[in-house]
């Protein structure tokens, strides 16, 4: 595997037995080798956390909550960058979460994740933590189940308003920073940002980078509110209609969706989705994405995932 020892990588045996076997971790790691050097590498990885805002995280002006939570928390940023999510993306970044993500979820995923930047910051620990910095991040960053979230949370204290829009994600151990750096990005921006990390000092452009993320998404941001976004699809579906002289053969099926969705209830999506088209309506697009993330059946059950996150406790404590 190279140089490091897994038991500075994760704690968890099958995390190990599946990246082990896997390109993206391989190459983030062979990269992270051959950048930081042998003797660096370890005291990079404990030291350094991935935290993304997502592209709901980013629309709804989370960014700045977010800098102040982890200046808070004894990090600083160490490198920045600009990130345009594709399908494959999210899908191999999840692969050993959403286990038996339904068709419905995968479909609003895709509108969420389409719809605007994302941006990925390299956060620097600050020395005599305990933890491992992606581990430390990961137990601050909070739950993506609103009922498992504690108070105090990153994700409880930004109003994540339901699963899907969970507006930023972290790396749970270095394991996962290495791989989630061989997904993301090309080799050359991959070792572009681990020199960034040996370099020690936030470079000029990242931090007009992170500027410039802060002066386009200024506060309230957008709604990511159910009723928000729901008002505006019917607008839109209102709209269609009357530029076609009144309800048309589609419209019976999209308004019955929406009366469903105002009580309350899940509605299949792609079906939903396809009538809205056949109707001519054209919502905004992240209007159409949040509506999805409140009214979707999000996993087909009786699917666990394939890895969950160790106990962090584990981390202070010898492995087997």
């Amino acid at each position: 595997m190279g140089t490091l020892d897994w038991s500075e990588l994760t704690r968890s045996q099958k995390k190990q037995e599946l990246y082990a076997r896997e390109t993206w971790f391989r190459e983030g790691l062979r990269d992270a080798e051959e950048i930081l050097g042998p003797q660096r590498l370890p005291v990079v990885l404990r030291e350094t956390a991935l935290l993304m805002l997502k592209p709901d995280g980013l629309a709804a002006a989370r960014l700045e909550p977010v800098l102040k939570f982890v200046t808070e928390h004894d990090f600083e940023v160490a490198a920045v960058r600009d990130f345009r999510f594709e399908g494959h993306h999210w899908r191999e970044l999840w692969r050993y979460q959403l286990t038996s993500a339904t068709l419905d979820r995968l479909a609003v995923n895709d509108l969420i994740l389409g719809s605007g930047p994302a941006l990925v910051l390299l956060l620097r620990s600050g020395p005599g933590h305990e933890l491992p910095a992606t581990v430390r991040m990961s137990t601050l960053k909070g739950s993506a189940t609103l009922e498992a979230q504690r108070p105090g949370t990153l994700r409880s204290l930004l109003g994540q308003p339901n699963r899907v829009l969970s507006q930023l994600h972290v790396a749970d151990e270095p394991a996962d920073l290495l791989r989630e750096l061989g997904l993301l990005f090309g080799e050359s921006a991959r070792r572009d940002l681990y020199a960034a990390l040996a370099s020690g000092d936030l470079a000029p452009r990242d931090k007009a980078t992170l500027d410039r993320a802060l002066r386009d998404h200024p506060a309230p941001g957008r709604s990511l509110a159910l009723a928000d976004a729901l008002r505006a699809v019917t607008e839109a579906v209102d709209a269609a209609e009357a530029g076609t002289g009144g309800p048309g053969p589609a419209s019976a099926g999209v308004r019955d969706a929406l009366a469903r969705m105002e009580r309350g209830e899940r509605v299949a999506w792609r079906p939903f989705a396809a009538g809205l088209k056949a109707l001519g309506a054209r919502p905004d697009r992240w209007d159409l994405a949040v509506l999805g993330t409140y009214v979707i059946e999000y996993d087909e059950p009786g699917h666990p995932k394939v890895l969950t996150n160790p106990d962090p406790q584990s981390w202070k404590r010898a492995t087997a």
